[in-house]
């Protein structure tokens, strides 16, 4: 199993630009290197060999102490070759111990060489039809297929000898642009046959595995003529468009039964580098049972439904947490009983915490909004209580009830300060990242609790109402809360900037079972008899950045926020309006039902 496991990763890191050893620190064995590495040291033992036969005495306190090989650092040690002579090198470690036994400790250990000429890889790239070609960072021609090859004349040989500016001549600015971003340029090309033709030079930077260094693949679409520029545009975009979306997400055909026909070729996706998915597998056996049986029911539902579906999970790779995506697209067939679904891995670590940031952003915004409210209402009972213990103080109550009364009062006082705090504090809490079973109800409650206290300060009524018998939701209670206070705000912010006053301004929070779609849902509502919203922009409040509140702190970002953070909890948020009468936003949250499964 080791072996295999040695072997399959072996091969996908084969064309990695850096060389590359697979040691167990455990056995204290060299499982794997690469072929450069066995030419550059006379390797002939075969695997796994002993570390001292490659690796110098006074190197080994690199390998063996954690604080030395942590992830992402450098380090410089000596190899040995066949003659015992050292070798300086500079070798990075990236731990793989969520893809072994635990009595192994297996790392992999990339090698840079202070003199190094690397020998470039090859891939096949033949089955683009289009002059397609890969560089290194700095312009040095890796690959070049066949097409290209053709056009300019040149062999493997001489191509591998040239950096991509001796073969295309481009302005400097191109030059420059074309190692930093990507980039699109129409440029004139001659042939090695001294023919000149028209092509529009399409780029993008690709990041290298175990390196911090950028690729570039470069597409020559040809547009030499009208014609053959709209077949070929319309072909290379549509090349263009899978072979950027392999480069940067994981492409697998699976079955019902979610094994896998198909797996697209797969160049960078890290995900795929490592769990290394082959077909006839079940594409979900890599993963815990618990996340196994969530992707694998949302794959039936795609089939039975025939509709696009999403599911995330979360997964440890070289000792880094991740969170991916799967997109479910069915693919549709003329014999109905062929039931395939295209699987689209994405990496959205980044996104999710850019996410993360932007909802903590609204949230203390809210509390902003709030906080002035809540001093006041503390500071009322917190004069009451100080008044009745100025009274027993002075006063030399002797009726033993009236003592009593007073007390009670007293801590009555306290305990509301202490309720209004609590609740401020828990609203500015980061919240958990796992969803809880909880009563509508008492989100509600909470809800309340923090926003009455502005609609009192702002002389608006506010009034709630829960609808019998509510079932429970299963959400990260927290952004619910977040979101219904973002409402309430908003609607606080309405009616007290109004140009006219309304008479009795007025707003309601309340929460009602409703059947829709053949399911149950809990909806929220907050109600208000504002200005309400024309239609112009209404259709614009979901925008991020939207606000016509930009001249008093509006940051845009409230509805659009809660809107994502709805559709996470597999809800919808609506808004019904009518300009001059007043505002009603719904929230739907799938309700925890037998009837909704």
């Amino acid at each position: 199993m080791l072996e295999r496991k040695i072997l399959r990763l072996s091969q996908l890191l084969s064309h990695s630009s850096k060389t590359f050893l697979f040691v167990d620190l455990k056995s204290q064995k060299i499982l794997y290197c690469h072929d450069q590495i066995k030419e550059r040291l006379g390797v002939l033992e075969n695997f796994p060999f002993s570390m001292d036969y490659i690796i110098d005495e006074t190197s080994k306190s690199v390998f063996y102490e954690e604080n030395k090989r942590k992830q992402s650092e450098t380090f410089p040690i000596h190899l040995l070759n066949q003659k015992r002579e050292k070798i300086p090198v500079i070798v990075q470690f990236s731990s793989l111990a969520d893809f072994f036994e635990e009595d192994e400790d297996v790392y992999i250990v990339s090698i840079e060489w202070q003199s190094q000429k690397e020998n470039l890889p090859y891939l096949n790239g033949d089955a683009l039809e289009i002059p397609f070609l890969r560089t290194d960072s700095v312009g040095k021609i890796q690959f070049a297929n066949t097409r290209f090859l053709e056009f300019f004349s040149l062999s493997l040989e001489q191509i591998r000898k040239k950096s991509i500016f001796e073969i295309l001549s481009l302005p400097e600015k191109i030059k420059n642009d074309l190692l930093i971003q990507n980039i699109k340029h129409d440029i004139e090309i001659q042939s090695g046959f001294g023919e000149k033709q028209k092509f529009q030079l399409q780029s993008f930077l690709t990041p290298t595995i175990l390196s911090n260094t950028n690729e570039i693949t470069i597409l020559l679409l040809n547009l030499s003529s009208i014609q053959n520029a709209e077949n070929s545009i319309k072909y290379g975009e549509d090349k263009l468009k899978t072979f950027f979306a392999t480069i940067n997400n994981g492409f697998v055909i699976v079955n019902q039964d979610a094994v896998i026909l198909e797996v697209a070729p797969i160049f960078k996706f890290l995900l795929f580098q490592l769990l290394a998915f082959e077909t006839g597998e079940n594409i979900f056996h890599f993963f815990a049972k618990e996340i196994k049986s969530k992707l694998t029911e949302v794959l039936l539902n795609s089939i039975e439904t025939q509709t696009t579906q999403r599911a995330e999970f979360d997964y440890t790779l070289l000792g880094e947490d991740k969170t991916f995506e799967i997109k479910y697209i069915p693919v549709r067939r003329l014999n109905p009983n062929d039931k395939k679904v295209m699987l689209v891995f994405s990496d959205i670590t980044e996104a999710k915490r850019l996410d993360r940031q932007l909802i903590e952003s609204m949230k203390f915004a809210s509390i902003g909004e709030i906080a002035a409210g809540l001093a006041h209402e503390i500071n009322n009972p917190l004069q009451s209580a100080l008044l009745y213990l100025e009274d027993l103080i002075t006063v030399d109550e002797t009726d033993a009830n009236e003592r009593k009364n007073i007390l009670q009062k007293i801590e009555a006082a306290n305990l509301r300060i202490r309720d209004l705090v609590k609740a401020l504090l828990d609203l500015g809490r980061m919240e958990s990242p796992n969803r809880d079973f909880v009563s509508p109800y008492y989100i509600l409650v909470r809800t309340s609790e923090l926003v009455e206290v502005s609609c009192r300060k702002k002389n608006i009524h506010f009034t709630r109402h829960a609808g019998p018998n509510l079932p429970g939701i299963f959400v990260r209670w927290q952004e619910i809360e977040q979101v219904l206070i973002n409402c309430v705000v908003n609607s606080i912010n309405a009616l007290s900037e109004m140009e006219t006053a309304r008479m009795n301004p007025k707003i309601e929070l309340g929460i009602d079972l409703v059947r829709s779609q053949k399911k149950d849902w809990v909806v929220f509502s907050v109600e208000d008899n504002g200005p309400g919203i024309d239609d112009d922009t209404l259709e614009k409040v979901f925008l991020p950045l939207f606000t016509t509140r930009r001249n008093k702190q509006g940051t845009g970002l409230g509805l659009s926020i809660s809107k994502k953070i709805i559709a996470e909890h597999g809800g919808e948020i609506y808004i019904k309006t009518k300009n001059g009468v007043g505002t009603k936003v719904e929230i739907f949250l799938p309700a925890h039902t037998d009837e909704n499964g």
